[in-house]
């Protein structure tokens, strides 16, 4: 009997040892998928694929980008480029409205009247718009007094200061690009979200 008692305690302590474990690969498991769900998790937008990532390396707080890629030719051959924008592209559809459609033509008139000075945002939105749509193989020329090309042959966008943060399609590929005092980084990027759609299309 007592060979039984002792029999049956070890099974127990074991049985119990076993549920330790478990429990301790669930709530593992669990950190994980958390983790990653907020430092890399992916999403598809309209068709185009993101990944949070953040980077930390001046410490905290982190800045969190969301990537993708668009396909190139780079030295002849196929590849992918890689580009990082600040907002949440699921966010920024509701944030910033795009009144039209994006027609992408290979001729791009630009210009830039917005002058407010916001801590150097504003070249950062400015470089990522011209990177994207250049790397997209769009030809890009600064122009002033930009109007709209009513035959759609040409691009013609202009961005400015405005009251609300939107875009606006004025004609059949021109487009004003409204941005509200330091919003410029989230005015570029909603831009440039319907470029990722349109390239994802093509």
């Amino acid at each position: 009997m007592a060979e039984k008692k002792g029999l049956k305690k070890e099974q127990k302590k074991t049985l119990w040892n076993i549920l330790v474990i478990i429990g301790i690969l669930i709530i593992g498991f669990i950190l994980t998928f958390i983790i990653l769900n907020k430092s890399g998790g992916s999403f598809i937008y309209r068709g185009v694929n993101f990944t949070t990532v953040n980077f930390c390396d001046a410490g905290p707080p982190c800045l969190i980008t969301y990537n993708t890629k668009i396909p190139i030719i780079y030295e002849g051959k196929p590849a992918n480029y890689n580009f990082y924008i600040r907002n949440d592209p699921r966010d920024l559809e509701k944030e910033v409205p795009f009144y039209g459609d994006l027609l992408i033509k290979d001729e791009m008139n630009l210009e830039i009247t917005y002058n407010t000075s916001c801590e150097g945002y504003e070249k950062i939105a400015l470089e990522n718009f011209l990177n994207l749509h250049g790397v997209a193989g769009i030809n890009i020329s600064s122009q002033e007094n930009v109007s709209c090309d009513l035959s759609g042959n040409e691009m013609n966008i202009l961005i400015s200061d405005a009251n609300k943060t939107e875009i606006r399609q004025l004609g059949p590929a021109c487009y004003r690009i409204n941005i509200k005092g330091c919003e410029i980084i989230k005015g570029t990027e909603r831009f440039m979200l319907e470029t990722f759609v349109k390239i994802k299309e093509m």
